[in-house]
């Protein structure tokens, strides 16, 4: 089935400040190492098609797409990595939004998102949604795309409605981050439309509560498991959540050292992904997106993808369940 991916491009700045912070108590010692400021492709649906691109899925990124130089660059970015951008179109007026992650000593991170002069929060209508072709295929978005423009949310909305319509499998992360964007009435409305079209819904145990209103995460997610949409839960190092209409079964999640975090969560959504359009039960996907956001986290460089994905794959679908 094709992968069609809605949602944000844009532009990762990471500094190392815990880092620096680090080499600076190392004074003393009269030798310092330096850190590195980074600037790479980011944005949690522009990372999700590059770990589908890494893994030969070649996804469709349908994003607002930018003709400034970062947005040059995150095109270029995307296609050297085959990410198929033909459904998306480029607003040359507009500039690129960067997102300022700060990286702590623990190798957490608080990210600040940033509009240069020109430049706004991916935004969608229905013109720059209507190259998305209205047929089967599996469709992902996630939270980045409710970003407090009731228009914009209402175009994403209304084109997952159509292409379930069409017969497609809509999958939805709710990456909420209420640090950026709060909870409005408008914001959680679309929400709730959201998860009535999705088929699956992903997300962080938090992120439930703060969507549903429901504190505990069971008396959340028991109203979507009973329409029968099945919802996968992340919690860290804890085992991933399964909740299906009657049941509930716990993935373990490999301990791995961590050598850092960004890129995790979507990681895991482009492996679930992957694993899933090769028709693997929910378990299986699961468990390839567990392995693959441990080596990820446990690996330097940017999104790395572990090299003997293929066999992973096929050994976690030839075991016995």
């Amino acid at each position: 089935m094709e992968l069609c991916c809605i949602g944000d491009l844009c532009a990762d700045l990471l500094l190392p400040y815990g880092e620096v912070k680090q080499h600076l108590r190392r004074l003393k010692s009269g030798s310092v190492d330096y850190s590195e400021v980074i600037f790479q492709y980011g944005g949690t649906v522009g990372n999700t098609c590059a770990v589908l691109g890494k893994l030969g899925a070649r996804p469709h990124l349908v994003s607002d797409l930018c003709g400034d130089r970062i947005g040059k660059f995150l095109s270029r970015s995307m296609a050297e990595l085959g990410v198929d951008l033909s459904w998306s179109m480029e607003n040359s007026e507009k500039s690129n939004m960067i997102c300022v992650a700060v990286i702590e000593e623990n190798n957490e991170r608080v990210i600040f998102p940033w509009l240069p002069p020109g430049s706004g929060y991916p935004t969608f209508s229905k013109e720059n949604l209507a190259l998305i072709p209205r047929e089967k295929m599996m469709v992902f978005t996630g939270g980045m795309v409710m970003n407090n423009d009731p228009s914009s949310m209402a175009a994403v909305c209304r084109v997952c409605e159509e292409l379930k319509d069409a017969g497609s499998l809509i999958v939805f992360d709710l990456n909420v981050r209420s640090e950026t964007y709060g909870m409005n009435r408008v914001r959680k409305e679309n929400y709730l439309r959201m998860i009535r079209c999705a088929d699956i819904i992903l997300g962080a145990r938090e992120e439930f509560a703060a969507v549903t209103g429901s504190e505990s995460l069971e008396e959340a997610v028991d109203p979507l498991r009973k329409e029968g949409k099945t919802v996968i839960v992340r919690s860290g190092a804890d085992p991933v959540c399964i909740f299906e209409k009657d049941s509930c079964r716990l993935i373990p999640v490999e301990k791995v050292p961590v050598y850092h975090t960004i890129g995790a969560g979507d990681t895991f959504n482009a492996a679930f992904l992957y694993a899933l359009n090769r028709d693997c039960t929910f378990a299986q996907a699961v468990r390839f997106a567990n392995a693959a956001a441990g080596y990820m986290i446990s690996h330097p460089g940017q999104l790395a993808v572990m090299p003997d994905a293929q066999l992973r794959l096929e050994t976690i679908r030839s075991a016995i369940e």
